[in-house]
């Protein structure tokens, strides 16, 4: 068998899989009360992979998309009424200096119930089975890269990997002291059980696929895991509603009505759609860097984008700018701006232009001599007319930073193989220079 038609046998043979997992989940899912009055299906779609469409209906604004009832969805009022999950934890553990957070408990109970599945031994089956096979295997966030891909990704993307990285790892690490045996088999879910790489697929499903749902509205049994938990409970994971796909085109509003967790479209980008096109939901007003680092996925012309630059970015420019690199800076200007917080919210709008911060930073660096700190805070904080000369270095940067992503997706490129997700971090570095070549024509062409 060709390697082509190896390929297609193994996309038949997951649809195959795909389509039983689905209609496993459509069965309990109805079992316990969903009515799919909208007449939603699974299909597989070029775009985007897997998405919901309906085959009967056509939808406007204002009208219901999915009307899932509550009980159907996973949520701390869903840990807390399950005391086998709850007793495998020592709650004598618990720290108040070593808590975690709800999606990492979350995962857990993922995991937890994967356990389950995998002993199907009577008592011990999971009643989330049926969810649990619609789950993908992988994701294709940066963070999955591999060790040759990271290092030729830009810093912002490799600092939001090591910072999610440290956090899984120190969730884990909790979680491996406090997780007790399991019932069906006896070993330990902390030290036998679960592997790192185990969490860090629940995690990122957690992540992927979760729902804003204000645990407020719930009704909790007990407040058993509230000494452990850092943070708020708002989300949830949606069984079947997880399935719709983002656009930035696209509004909704979700909230509890009665027993139900309803979606309901606010504004589409055309007057109706027609059945069997593909729905879509928005997951909020997302930038092409948050969608990338936290979904593993980006979109051209993402409406919601912007570009943001560092302190760090500005300094690597000089150095690399022959006419700015002769030039001496003060060091109490580089200390004001970050005691100030001046370099955050620094970043390029296609619409917009140059944000505000990112004109006072430039400003304060090379449009005056100034470096006492009394000085700097005045011209700082004042009139805002006078950040409007910084276009020839705002030029400099836009181009230090495509050339930057030019050489970094060159890198890439000279690896044998990309994985899933290096290959999207390549197309999201070929998208970040469209969009500043963009910007450059839009601003600063003259």
């Amino acid at each position: 068998m060709g390697r082509t038609q190896r390929r297609r046998h193994q996309r038949a043979k997951k649809s195959d899989e795909d389509s039983c997992s689905l209609h496993d989940l459509y069965v309990h899912l109805h079992s316990v009360g969903w009515q799919n009055h909208t007449h939603l299906s699974a299909r597989n779609y070029e775009q985007t992979g897997r998405g919901l469409c309906s085959k009967q209906g056509t939808f406007t604004a204002e009208d219901e998309l999915i009307r899932l009832p509550v009980g159907c969805l996973i949520s701390i009022a869903t840990l807390e009424s399950d005391v086998p999950f709850k007793s495998l934890f020592n709650k004598e553990l618990f720290d108040k200096d070593s808590r975690i957070s709800f999606q990492a408990l979350v995962a857990c109970y993922i995991l937890y119930h994967k356990h389950l599945q995998e002993c199907s031994l009577g008592t011990c089956a999971s009643p989330y089975s049926a969810y649990l096979d619609t789950l993908p295997r992988g994701y294709s966030t940066p963070y999955f890269c591999s060790i040759p891909e990271l290092q030729c990704l830009p810093e912002s993307l490799l600092e939001r990997t090591v910072a999610q990285n440290r956090q899984i790892r120190g969730y884990f690490e909790i979680i491996k002291n406090l997780a007790l045996n399991c019932d069906c088999c006896a070993k330990s879910y902390g030290q036998e059980v679960w592997t790192l790489a185990d969490f860090k697929w629940a995690y990122f499903t957690v992540n992927t696929r979760s729902v804003h749902l204000s645990s407020r509205f719930l009704k909790k049994q007990s407040n058993y895991f509230q000494p452990l938990i850092s943070g708020d409970t708002n989300l949830a994971l949606a069984p079947f509603l997880d399935l719709f796909n983002h656009s930035d085109s696209v509004q909704i509003t979700a909230e509890i009505e009665g027993p139900d967790y309803v979606l309901t479209l606010k504004s589409l980008p055309f007057a109706k759609t027609k059945p069997y096109d593909q729905l879509f939901i928005s997951y909020g007003a997302l930038s092409n860097f948050k969608l990338l680092t936290e979904y593993g996925f980006w979109l051209r012309e993402n409406k919601h984008d912007y570009f943001e630059v560092s302190l760090l970015d500005i300094e690597h420019m000089i150095k690399h700018n022959k006419e700015l690199s002769t030039q001496t800076f003060h060091r109490n200007i580089f200390k004001f701006i970050r005691e100030h917080n001046l370099h955050d919210q620094m970043f390029v709008h296609i619409d917009e232009g140059c944000s505000h911060n990112l004109r006072v930073v430039l400003h304060l660096i090379f449009k005056q001599q100034a470096y006492f700190p009394n000085i700097l805070n005045q011209i700082a904080f004042g009139d805002a007319e006078q950040f409007q000369d910084v276009q020839p270095e705002l030029s400099y940067l836009v181009a230090y930073k495509i050339k930057e992503y030019e050489i970094f997706g060159g890198e890439l490129d000279k690896l044998p193989q990309l994985t899933e997700s290096g290959a999207v971090a390549r197309s999201y570095l070929k998208e970040c220079i469209r969009y500043l070549v963009d910007f450059q024509l839009a601003h600063l062409a003259e």
